[in-house]
């Protein structure tokens, strides 16, 4: 069991910790952060009934609240400020966190205590500290993790001891600085604390917490894990890695695969969203109990509604009779979202590390599904993972959201160095994980490109699991296989619109995005000495295969 009453080893916490011992501050429970929700200006009570509020020590009569945030409905990346990479600025920041603790604490605030981590083997205790203003944050935070009561606080107290510090959260989300206008946010991650300096968006202090979590993994020897994982059937576990927008949720949560699983193929979700994979015992953890999920696919009505404890960023209707009603499909703005329990799905908290893990990219040069048959190009793969970012999802400019981007094991709120993940991946595909990669978007040249249909991915993880994917080397690419029977599997027209060929420009733009791939590595290892040459040779060597295709000798 992690301790808040370790001493702090850095002026960060010292700062962070002492706040919480203010006059103005007290702890509070789910109970009363409830009642204060309902009274916040911005709050809006709807008529659908909050998902098994005993659970929580809420009123039988409890209500889904919700809450909109304004403009900024999405993280904020480049509000994160590292105390390791600081440098000469470190008492610049030093000066405005002593300045925000002090102002923060001149306020009303609440004190709530969480655990994350949903398995004996890995719970840390956290604690958020915010104004009695930011009191549906707060109910949110609580949701979103387990709060501390019972049986939670029971079973914590019978978990493994960790040395690490409890993680320690401030938000204050009134704070305004002329010169950070996107917010900031400070992360020492050493000592397992951080400030989140206005920002209203719940997401914020979701990833926050869950940051400085994976980080701690991380120490104890796993893997962190920005990803989707679950069983089907029998089969060992399988974990799918994307960023939002990537179907990473979708594969996920599916219960049938469209249709392509038997009956006796169950599906067990573990998580759609975080988790750990011990490298130490043969153990994946859930993180969270429930799911902060998109709503975009919410329909008015909708059935799932009746699984939900909170919406952000969603519209509210009234039709006249006083009932209050959820709007969802985004009409109201992009990235609209929900904690909702996973009780809508058959659950572990835990399972086995994973058979088979799968990188999802949106990059239109790679075919639908891939299998990795070299370790080291496997990290390489992950570590380069591609993508398009989703609407909204980010706080960024819209003709950033076109470009395509790298974002290292779909994981952006890695604080570690990324070498550390990759040593984690590399020690666990040795351990037997297979890897593969699937091209959830479009494949081809712009302008001759196909989609890629989420049925058709659904019946490719389907048929994977199972092992009925027949492999064959791709020749332009070393050390990925491609499917040699993907017309009995998916259907008559797959080699037609999916299989990769060997006509110039095609193997030019193959060649532009393997190049791509090197050069964001490479800067890596060259300008932050962050990545070692090992992760980017095999690259090199796939390159390499397709220069030579090209300009024969």
């Amino acid at each position: 069991m992690a301790s808040v009453n370790r001493l702090p080893r850095s002026p960060w916490r010292a700062m962070i910790e002492s706040a919480f011992y203010a006059n103005s501050v007290h702890k509070t429970t789910m109970g009363e952060l409830y009642k204060y929700a309902l009274k916040q200006p911005e709050v809006m009570a709807t008529s659908h009934p909050f998902y098994k509020p005993s659970q929580y020590g809420l009123p039988k009569d409890a209500k889904v609240l919700i809450s909109n945030d304004g403009g900024i409905v999405g993280r904020t990346a480049r509000a994160r400020r590292l105390v390791r990479e600081m440098g000469k600025d470190r008492d610049k920041y030093l000066r405005i966190l002593g300045e925000v603790t002090y102002k923060l604490t001149q306020k009303e605030c609440f004190w709530l205590e969480a655990i994350v981590g949903m398995h004996k083997d890995f719970m840390v205790k956290a604690h958020l500290v915010s104004p009695a203003t930011d009191a549906k944050n707060m109910l949110d935070w609580g949701c979103n993790f387990t709060p501390w009561m019972k049986p939670w606080s029971e079973t914590y107290k019978k978990s493994k001891k960790l040395d690490e510090p409890d993680i320690l959260v401030i938000a204050d989300p009134d704070w305004s600085d002329p010169e950070f206008p996107n917010g900031l946010v400070i992360i020492d991650e050493e000592e397992n604390c951080i400030a989140i300096l206005g920002l209203r968006y719940f997401g914020e202090r979701k990833k926050g917490t869950l940051t400085l979590a994976w980080t701690i993994g991380v120490r104890q020897n796993m893997v962190a894990c920005h990803g989707g994982i679950k069983t089907i059937g029998n089969y060992p576990p399988i974990a799918v890695f994307g960023l939002s927008g990537s179907g990473k949720s979708s594969l996920t949560n599916s219960h049938d695969h469209g249709g392509t699983l038997k009956k006796t193929e169950k599906v067990t979700v573990i998580h759609d969203d975080a988790f750990l994979i011990g490298l130490d015992e043969n153990l994946t953890i859930a993180m969270e109990p429930s799911l902060f999920d998109k709503t975009d696919a919410v329909e008015f009505r909708d059935p799932i509604i009746k699984y939900f404890y909170s919406a952000q960023n969603v519209a509210v209707t009234d039709l006249g009779n006083g009932k209050r009603e959820i709007v969802g499909q985004d009409i109201r703005n992009d990235n609209g979202r929900c904690i909702k329990s996973r009780d809508m799905f058959n659950i572990a908290d835990s399972c086995a590390r994973p058979g088979q893990l799968i990188w999802l990219q949106k990059d239109q040069s790679l075919p639908p599904v891939m299998k990795v048959s070299d370790v080291g190009l496997a990290v390489a793969m992950g570590a380069s993972l591609c993508t398009l970012r989703a609407k909204g999802v980010e706080n960024v400019p819209k003709e950033e959201l076109a470009k395509l981007v790298i974002e290292p094991f779909a994981n952006p709120f890695r604080v570690h160095s990324l070498m550390e993940d990759c040593r984690q991946f590399l020690k666990l595909f040795k351990l037997g994980t297979e890897a593969y990669i699937m091209n959830t978007g479009h494949f081809g040249l712009p302008g001759e490109e196909v989609k890629v249909p989420k049925e058709l991915s659904l019946s490719i993880v389907t048929q994977m699991v199972r092992g009925k994917i027949e492999w064959r080397e791709w020749k332009s690419f070393p050390g990925l296989l491609v499917p040699a029977n993907g017309i009995d599997l998916f259907g008559p027209d797959y080699d037609k619109k999916f299989k990769p060929t060997r006509k110039p420009e095609y193997l030019q733009f193959l060649r532009n995005r393997m190049q791509d791939r090197i050069t964001f590595l490479s800067n890596k290892r060259d300008l932050e000495r962050d990545m070692d040459s090992a992760f980017i040779d095999p690259l090199v060597v796939a390159r390499t295969v397709i220069d030579k295709i090209l300009s024969p000798i």
